[in-house]
């Protein structure tokens, strides 16, 4: 019996997909969405095939199905988009802790970065603080692309060694401050 449900399914999806797709398309113009609800509901049609009798109704069966997966969608991201609406700058802003943080974190970077040799430093400021290609910056300094490659990796490699201990100073000062927010 198990094997006349699997073939039967089978058979009403290769008759169906075409169908099931153009009407769900015609409700949410979305090709990604189509496809997982349409999965959804041959999902629902194989929990319930064995009490299908008329395979002739099962397009309907399908756009009910299909009706309502959809509508439980829309109402979920009416939820999440309600919830995103709620969040406030405050919710996201840093606390004073992680400010006072990031401004020792960014000085640390910008000491860092002044220790780079002249040409280094000055082709990672045009590459990362100004958004400027190795192409753009090889034709503003007139030296060869390969030569910013060969500047940038050696200066990135320089800031990975001179700044490795920030990760470590972020652990120690989470568990820091957890210790004393117990006492």
């Amino acid at each position: 019996m198990q094997k006349y449900h699997e073939n039967r399914l089978k058979r009403i999806i290769d008759e169906t997909h075409d169908k099931l797709f153009s009407i769900l398309f015609a409700m949410c113009g979305e090709a990604h969405l189509c496809e997982d609800i349409m999965q959804e509901c041959y999902i629902r049609l194989w929990q319930h095939i064995h009490t299908v009798k008329d395979d002739h109704a099962i397009l309907a069966l399908l756009r009910q199905y299909a009706r309502n997966i959809f509508l439980d969608e829309m109402r979920k991201r009416g939820r999440q988009k309600e919830l995103l609406l709620k969040i406030t700058p405050e919710d996201i802003a840093p606390s004073p802790d992680e400010k006072v943080m990031n401004e020792e974190k960014h000085q640390l970077i910008q000491q860092a970065i002044n220790k780079l040799p002249q040409q280094q430093q000055l082709i990672f400021r045009m590459h990362k603080e100004h958004d400027m290609s190795y192409r753009q910056i090889a034709a503003e300094l007139e030296i060869a692309t390969g030569t910013i490659e060969k500047q940038m990796n050696r200066a990135l490699r320089s800031l990975k060694h001179e700044l490795i201990h920030l990760k470590r100073m972020d652990a120690g000062l989470i568990i820091y401050f957890s210790i004393i927010t117990v006492y």
